[in-house]
């Protein structure tokens, strides 16, 4: 009697720890974010930065690199970031933002992190813009 009792136990422990599983790999295999954009065949961005699901340090920068003629307003983890803290490099039109004291985001959460980057070309105006958010995690 006490096998049969030990042997459920451990039988039920072991599908609760794969319906844990499964339940863990669905939320991270799931984009629920409609919209959001792939960037490869994406013409207007080159990359990402840092790229989506990537693992950085809490000071790293965070931004987007555009192709030419693109402007862009970035927000993380639901703040939006001022102009004037954003780096913009013009020769390769890369936007990057490092969290420090005094910013608008000090550091980047010890979790989760989520850009929001909406842009658009610079001929058309912010009416006509475009969004793409990725998340990644920092340590």
């Amino acid at each position: 009697m006490l096998e049969s009792v030990a042997l459920r136990r451990a039988i039920l422990g072991l599908a609760a720890l794969a319906g844990a599983t499964a339940v863990i790999l669905a939320v991270l295999l799931t984009d629920t974010d409609s919209s959001d954009i792939t960037v490869t065949g994406n013409a207007s961005i080159d990359a990402l930065i840092p790229p989506r699901n990537a693992e950085v340090l809490s000071q790293d920068n965070v931004g987007i690199d555009l192709v030419q003629g693109y402007e862009v307003r970035l927000v993380l983890n639901g703040i939006e970031l001022p102009r004037n803290q954003i780096r913009h490099s013009p020769d390769i039109n890369r936007y990057t933002f490092r969290p420090d004291q005094g910013k608008a985001v000090e550091s980047l959460r010890a979790e989760q992190n989520c850009i929001q980057a909406t842009y658009w070309h610079q001929a058309m105006g912010p009416s006509d813009s475009t969004n793409i958010t990725w998340c990644f995690t920092a340590s």
